[in-house]
């Protein structure tokens, strides 16, 4: 009888212990396949932060050079994270990490024949497999033995391996190039090797060295993981000297090696560019725009004091507790590290306690450098230290999971974290919901107001100064443009020729108008494949009316003393504005554009805007117009470039598009195009 209730109870324990594993390996390969189907549908280029390191990939295969001027000049591939140095640019970023990838795209065109710059998405998504999921699988692994030999609930080793697979801000690291995610397995594996030699005994070479040369590589992903180095390898040392000595140091030397040589090789000396941030490497002019890093832009524009910077670095909008609560069991964790029986990973909890307040705590000493890692879902610079965070919470698991409240708290928190990491998506490269939310509220504002205008008057026409009558020579500009013909205004809001096309603007310095004080334009446009159709229009300005920013229909006159027809007014107002009814332009930021009017030096513009909704005959309900200008005093008339959009606001689809840039002008060389 009692050997059959021993049997019967093993039976259970066995049967339970079944359950848990394949429950475990459930969700191993579910969060497995859900990280392979995020990256096959992660767009390429999200940033500028992965495409600096892109451009650098490319440029070492392509060009056999870490100087990145070429790709970065090409649509799509403009980064702001390069510096300047010796007359070329170069990414900001370690090029460590840029050679090791590009090692893995020379492979990858050599079996395929893709070219990243031609067959981007394809390659860049070939290689995130190769690079971010294959490790994404493997520490999902690791994690699911280490919860397995260490936690002594089955809910302690579920709820742990299923924050590890969705409940982490990681996640959606995974489907871009970046630092923070390898970091974080090479952080993973390093705890896993170090944990056997210090938890069970493991006195075999190799784990010392595993821990040595990942430790290494965390360092070389996260400069701040110097500390995970020296910490580990004094764990290390104080339990086996001599294989510490032998076998870890000389591995942690391996990439940290590698990690000085490629910086050396790109820069000629042994740190990165980001280390000489605030010189003349970032802050520069080249052909006439000053890099981004002279006048940076939202979160980069250093706004917050140490203290409100604490506060949404921990419960604010980039907060680790706010955007994943459930580390708060993390803390807790680490508050009673001394109290949990038969916690086997102590050491650990005081080692990712110390080391989590000392990151934060050099970041929050780079007053410089206040800007919550940029534009991304997390506080992205601590995301490395995301495995020690996770052990931490086993011994609180064990001690209370059985507890209904507790249970319901730990779903509650798990459940919020899940949703907080689901909603980037595959792209890491956007402001936290919280931010989001918080600047929806006006409780945040990061943005720059945008400069008034320089003519001091309002704008209510795409050019925003008439030519100048006192000229000996007449005022002209002329614009070339590709897409739908929208500023005719002899055809309907329906209608549209597609194809490329120019518009020049030209007045007469003598003046021939029978009224004073009204100034003539003339518009001359025409398909350029069909140069003998030219059409023309001439609409009259009454100067002083437009100079004190009266509407379009105010300033607009007829050359006689015969008043505007209706009909006669919308077209020549079309013209005017570029808009089927009159709005007024909003200033915007400053911003540098170069045309063909002068091909080796940028323009210094000011964006302006205008929207309107406007139902034409043709459709059933209002279409959105736009108008976006990038005015500039140097050129006649005031505009460099104005593009014209209408959309569907239903569905968002954009219906038309229109660009025109200036190409030739009074007072510019004519350049060849």
């Amino acid at each position: 009888m009692t050997e059959s209730c021993v049997n019967s109870s093993n039976d259970v324990i066995d049967e339970s212990r079944d359950v848990r594993r394949y429950a475990m390996r459930l969700i191993v390969v579910a969060a497995s396949v859900m990280s392979l189907v995020q990256i096959l549908n992660s767009q390429p280029l999200q940033s500028a932060n992965d495409r600096s390191r892109w451009a650098t990939v490319w440029s070492l295969v392509e060009r056999g050079t870490f100087q990145i001027d070429e790709i970065d000049a090409r649509p799509g591939w403009g980064t702001i994270d390069k510096v300047r140095h010796e007359g070329h640019f170069y990414s900001s970023k370690p090029p460590l990490q840029s050679t090791l990838v590009a090692g893995v795209y020379w492979c990858v065109k050599r079996v395929t024949g893709w070219n990243l710059d031609h067959d981007t998405a394809e390659v860049s998504r070939l290689i995130l497999l190769i690079i971010n999921w294959l490790p994404r699988v493997l520490s999902l692994i690791l994690i699911s033995m280490l919860v397995e030999w260490n936690a002594r609930r089955d809910i302690s080793k579920l709820f742990v391996l299923t924050v590890a697979s969705w409940g982490t801000l990681l996640g959606p690291f995974s489907s871009s190039l970046n630092n923070h995610f390898p970091a974080a397995v090479c952080t993973l594996i390093t705890m896993f090797a170090a944990l056997r030699i210090l938890n069970d005994g493991e006195r075999r070479v190799r784990f010392f060295v595993i821990t040595g040369v990942f430790a290494g590589c965390t360092f070389c992903f996260e400069l701040p993981a110097a500390l995970l180095v020296v910490v580990f390898g004094a764990l290390l040392l104080k339990a086996d000297a001599r294989r510490t000595l032998f076998a870890f140091v000389p591995a942690a030397l391996i990439p940290m090696t590698a990690f000085a040589v490629t910086n050396w090789l790109a820069t000629g000396g042994a740190m990165p560019f980001y280390s000489s941030y605030g010189s003349d490497k970032y802050v520069y002019e080249h052909e006439g725009v000053p890099s981004y890093w002279s006048n940076p832009q939202g979160l980069d524009r250093n706004l917050d004091s140490p203290l409100l910077y604490f506060v949404h670095c921990t419960v604010g909008h980039h907060g680790l507790l706010s955007l994943t609560p459930v580390f708060l069991l993390t803390f807790i964790g680490w508050l009673r590290w001394n109290r949990w029986e038969q916690c086997r990973q102590r050491t650990m909890l005081i080692v990712g306690a110390a080391m989590t307040v000392i990151v934060l705590g050099f970041y929050l000493s780079k007053t410089q450098h206040y800007n919550y890692g940029g534009n991304s879902v997390a506080l992205r610079w601590m995301l490395w230290l995301t495995p020690l965070w996770l052990i931490a919470m086993i011994p609180v698991l064990d001690a209370w999971g059985t507890r209904r409240w507790f249970r319901c708290l730990a779903s509650v928190l798990l459940i919020a974290s899940i949703t907080s990491a689901s909603l980037p998506g595959g792209n890491p490269w956007q402001h936290p919901w919280l931010f989001t939310l918080m600047e929806r509220w006006g409780w945040i504002d990061y943005t720059e107001p945008a400069p008034a205008f320089n003519f001091k008057h309002k704008l209510w026409s795409w050019f925003p100064k008439l030519g100048d009558p006192t000229a000996k020579e007449a005022s002209f500009v002329k614009f070339v443009g590709t897409g739908s013909s929208l500023l005719t205004p002899d055809s309907a809001f329906d209608k549209s020729t597609v194809g490329k096309f120019d518009l020049s603007l030209s007045t007469n310095p003598n003046g021939d108008s029978a009224l004073a004080g009204i100034q003539s334009i003339q518009f001359i446009w025409n398909a350029e494949s069909t140069t003998t159709n030219k059409r023309s229009a001439v609409i009259s300005v009454n100067v002083a009316a437009f100079n004190s920013g009266k509407k379009s229909s105010e300033f607009l006159r007829s050359s006689t003393t015969t008043p505007l027809q209706r009909d006669e007014l919308i077209a020549l107002q079309r013209l005017a504005t570029g808009l089927p009814q009159a709005v007024e332009f909003h200033p915007g930021h400053i911003r540098y554009l170069k045309t063909p009017l002068r091909s080796n030096k940028a323009f210094r513009c000011q964006r302006a805007a205008a929207q309107t909704l406007f139902q034409p005959q043709h459709a059933d309900h209002p279409l959105r117009y736009r108008c976006d200008l990038w005015l500039c005093e140097e050129i006649p008339f005031g505009v460099a470039q104005l593009e014209i959009t209408i959309s569907d606001p239903e569905t968002t689809q954009t219906l038309t598009f229109q660009r025109l840039t200036a190409v030739e002008a009074t007072g510019f060389t004519p350049q060849k195009r």
